[in-house]
């Protein structure tokens, strides 16, 4: 699914009206979000070596990493950068085969220092990038990717839109049924404050027509965002506890 191809549903939700045209910002935070939750995304990335060079680049987007492993010696043993450090300030240490990595900094550190080159491969759980033209998620994602959008557009752009459109009628004001149909809110919502106009200039009450942060649209999308990552979790929960299964009948 692409970027386009959200924004299509989105708006046919929202309807055309809403003036909306992009959502860019919105898509790529919820992508980051639904990939934040829990390890939904995973991949493997081989990170080669150079004779002496210890220090390398992790992958783009890494989360954390399950194993480091290469194709000769199998898995690397995880260690902390305080193990990394003592091992080199031993003058005694020479290079070789890595055995063992820490992570800081964004940086891989490799040891032994590797002596010539080896494939070290990188098995992570990864954030979903920022630029994208293909949606990393599979079609099982897209609910929680369309709610988690329009639930963002309520809170930023729709609510902007929303919020400038507040009104303040005085005492001295004739409100008409024009008028009304404009205003077009909830009695629960108004609130009273004095002096706010500045056309006002005794005592007169000041009527406010204010858009709520608890207008209903944001909590009904945001609790259906909400509840389709739930569903998401509970289904690679259960994929985990399946594979751990069948890895102990072997």
């Amino acid at each position: 699914m692409t970027g386009a191809e959200v924004l299509s549903v989105v708006m046919a939700r929202i309807g055309t009206g809403s003036g909306i045209t992009s959502i860019h910002t919105e898509l790529k935070s919820v992508l980051y979000d639904i990939s934040s939750r829990a390890d939904f995304l995973t991949s493997v990335s081989p990170v080669v070596t150079s004779s002496g060079q210890a220090e390398y680049d992790e992958p783009d987007g890494l989360k954390r990493i399950y194993e480091c492993y290469t194709g000769t010696s199998g898995p690397l043993e995880v260690k902390t950068y305080r193990d990394y450090l003592n091992y080199i300030a031993d003058s005694a240490a020479e290079n070789d085969e890595p055995g063992m990595f820490a992570r800081r900094h964004g940086k891989l550190y490799l040891w032994p220092v590797p002596d010539g080159v080896y494939t070290v491969n990188v098995d992570y759980a990864r954030y979903h990038p920022e630029t994208f033209e293909d949606i990393l998620f599979g079609p099982e994602f897209n609910e929680a990717i369309f709610e988690g959008v329009i639930t963002a557009l309520y809170q930023g752009q729709l609510f902007e839109k929303l919020r400038l459109a507040e009104k303040r009628i005085s005492s001295r004001d004739v409100v008409t049924d024009s008028d009304a149909d404009v205003i077009d809110a909830d009695p629960a919502e108004f609130t009273v404050e004095e002096n706010l106009d500045e056309t006002v200039k005794d005592d007169s009450d000041v009527l406010v027509y204010r858009f709520s942060k608890d207008f209903p649209e944001i909590r009904k999308h945001a609790e259906v965002y909400e509840g389709e990552i739930a569903k998401l979790i509970a289904n690679i929960d259960i994929d985990t506890e399946t594979v751990l299964v069948e890895y102990r009948d072997i």
